[in-house]
């Protein structure tokens, strides 16, 4: 029998449904909201004792049918791999979930959410993370949850909670928070260069309804469920890391290994700690070899830990507020249109500039979102990265979620295609990885737009503060984490910005969560970070160049009456393409008369942009126009301005003073710019020379 429950707020309303539609799963819930419809599934594997990390899988399915649409390619229309969203969404709900779990939690799960209904006022990325923890809870699991989550949104006045979909396009930050019903375990969030101050306001009001949100989880009465066992570890395979301490301790005092030596060596990186680990395995301790190797994982991490709480000192010898030393380079690639490389420690990065016309955007078809972008980040991390083997395969989620980190960081800096007529895609290749290489790629990317001409009117940087944690009174902030601090610290707090504010930000836990006073700390040890690598970027390049690559292509553009679209089509595209084939150039025309127009060389695309607006009758008195001469004549010459339109320029308008001779002014052949000085009514265009020379 189904059992339903309500939470109500202010302003919506959530429905969750035990039910047995997958009755041969551990447990199934329906979560509403609106019309947004949630289906959760929750199965447990095996349990996999020795593994140093809990085996928890999370899916997002996006079902098409849930938006009333019919996607997918065309000769098979439906669903195929996961859309950018549905990774997203996985790995939202993923990270705030996985935190509450306790650390000898060793049992395999999957949880998968679909969705199966979309209502564009009803967010389905926070009632899946809701869903998941409601279903997790009514296991009876021993955990630190409940978690709940919410979407927070910033119209410029004030923080709303859950804002509608349709909405979240004309806000100035939006994101989602989720914690406990004690601490704040995960923030996603993207903004137009907020400052500090604003973000904490949206993480106290989050918080509030958070826990509203868990307290009305926790009054609803569950029972233990036997098919998920709570005992861990068991008792055999507690005894196995009793043994396996044992033969730890004995292994290293025969060696004599000291971890805090090796681990805090002063140099960066982790060839030493991972020195111990290789020799460790060269040693078989039979079945309970892979406790051994978890018992060394967990020593090392209480020796982390310990030393920078009572000695206040780092792996590598730096301060804790020390960044790791930088330095960047332009113009890495010759032909690419942009190009840096940006180092931090063993973290380097190169990203390349592509610009494109128009037309050459992504667009997405997904439940959510039926659109394009003009710009794009994607990132690589290949093995080689980390020194090791392996041949690069299609990104990885990690890769696709810290790609759209960095876009997010990057985006509402970047012009819009109004101001600037190109499709603009960034790539950060990933050369050398020792922590934070998706805060790196948000730096290496912003010296990349402005060495190709990209007019950003600042700079972006990004850093990631890590956390050294015992208790909340007991804990170290860790500017510039690398490698042994990501992996052993309790924190990965990223945060991106300008010198005006942050543009994004993702934390995750390996903690229950972290209280406000904590992540107040935090920004104001990243805002710190931040200023001093902006400083640095500027003495790279400071603004943008004033020309792109001459390798990048021309773009111009045209607004013409919507009403004479048809006249540049022509019957059946005759004309368009007439024109496309005529000037070897690409044109792209918005319904509301905004025409580009592209192309490798700048003659043909000026060629193209007159013909069309001679077409739609858009030319205007007092406009620059380009030409060609094609014949001088005695008292003047015959301009073509497209092809079969030409226009005459007068002897007495090519010069301020008199010309004796036009030939000595102006050749044949020659292309310039010339002033538009009349349009007669029969459509006779008459020129200007000399009105353009005088400016």
């Amino acid at each position: 029998m189904d059992k339903k429950y309500i939470y109500r707020s202010e302003n919506y309303e959530i429905e969750f449904t035990l039910n047995d539609w997958a009755e041969r799963s551990k447990i199934s819930v329906l979560t509403k909201s609106k019309d947004t419809v949630i289906f959760t599934v929750v199965n447990s594997g095996k349990e996999i004792p020795d593994s140093d990390f809990l085996p928890l899988t999370i899916d997002y399915d996006e079902k098409f049918y849930a938006g009333g649409k019919i996607f997918g390619s065309r000769f098979i229309r439906r669903e195929g791999k996961p859309t950018l969203t549905s990774i997203l969404n996985s790995r939202l709900i993923d990270r705030s979930i996985r935190p509450a779990f306790l650390s000898n939690f060793r049992c395999q799960l999957h949880i998968v959410n679909t969705l199966l209904s979309y209502d564009p006022e009803s967010d389905p990325a926070v009632l899946a993370l809701l869903g998941t923890s409601f279903a997790l809870h009514h296991l009876g699991l021993d955990w630190l949850g409940p978690v709940a989550g919410v979407r927070v949104g910033f119209d410029g006045e004030r923080w709303q909670i859950n804002p509608k979909n349709d909405l979240r396009s004309g806000l100035l930050a939006e994101g989602v928070v989720s914690g406990t019903i004690n601490k704040i375990n995960m923030i996603e969030l993207e903004g137009k260069e907020i400052e500090e101050r604003e973000i904490i306001n949206a993480l106290k009001i989050s918080f509030s309804e958070i826990q509203k949100i868990n307290s009305f989880f926790q009054s609803i009465e569950i029972e233990k469920n036997k098919n998920v066992p709570n005992d861990y570890p068991s008792k055999e395979n507690y005894n196995f890391y009793l043994e396996a301490e044992k033969i730890l301790d004995k292994f290293l005092e025969e060696k004599n290994i000291s971890l805090q030596k090796v681990l805090f060596s002063q140099d960066e990186g982790d060839k030493g700690w991972q020195s111990v680990i290789s020799s460790l395995t060269e040693y078989d301790f039979g079945e309970i070899t892979p406790y051994v190797l978890n018992a060394l994982q967990k020593k090392f991490k209480r020796v982390f830990q310990d030393t920078i709480l009572k000695e206040k000192i780092r792996p590598d010898g730096r301060k804790l507020t020390e960044i790791r030393k930088i330095s960047a380079e332009l113009d890495i690639l010759p032909r690419v249109h942009g190009s840096a490389i940006f180092k931090r420690g063993l973290t380097h990065i190169l990203s390349t500039l592509t610009l494109a016309s128009p037309g050459e955007e992504l667009i997405l078809r997904e439940i959510e979102y039926e659109g394009s972008r003009h710009f794009i980040h994607h990132y690589n991390f290949p093995p080689y990265s980390v020194g090791e083997l392996g041949s690069s395969r299609a990104p990885s989620r990690r890769e696709i979620g810290h790609g759209e980190l960095a876009e997010k960081a990057l985006r509402n800096i970047v012009p819009s295609q109004e101001e600037f007529p190109y499709t603009i895609r960034l790539v950060s290749e990933v050369l050398s990885s020792n922590g934070s290489t998706s805060m790196g790629s948000v730096c290496a990317s912003s010296l990349a737009l402005m060495a190709g001409g990209v007019p950003l009117k600042k700079h972006v940087a990004g850093i990631s503060i890590g956390l050294a944690y015992e208790n909340d009174q007991e804990y170290e902030l860790l500017t510039d984490i690398q490698g042994p601090e990501d992996f052993f610290g309790a924190m990965d707090f990223k945060v991106a910005g300008t010198e005006s504010g942050v543009t994004a930000i993702q934390c995750d836990v390996k903690i229950e969560g972290l209280n406000i006073e904590q992540i107040e700390s935090a920004l104001d040890r990243a805002k710190d970070a931040r200023l001093k690598i902006i400083d640095y970027l500027n003495t790279i390049i400071s603004q943008p160049r004033s020309k792109l690559s001459p390798f990048a292509p021309k773009v111009e553009k045209v607004k013409i009456d919507s009403f004479k679209i048809g006249l540049v089509i022509g019957s059946g595209g005759r004309t368009i393409n007439d024109i496309i084939t005529s000037t070897n150039t690409k044109i792209d025309i918005n319904p509301d008369g905004l025409v580009y127009i592209s192309g490798d060389n700048l003659e043909d695309v000026c060629l193209a942009k007159n013909w069309i607006k001679i077409i739609s009758d858009s030319l205007q008195v007092g406009e620059i126009i380009k030409g060609k001469i094609i014949k001088i004549l005695p008292f003047g010459a015959i301009i073509e301005l497209a092809p079969q339109k030409t226009a005459f320029l007068h002897i007495s308008e090519i010069a301020d003073r008199r010309i004796e001779n036009i030939e000595d002014e102006i050749k044949v052949g020659e292309e310039m710019d010339f002033l538009i000085k009349n349009i007669a009514e029969d459509g006779k265009i008459y020129l200007s020379l000399k009105n353009v020379r005088r400016e």
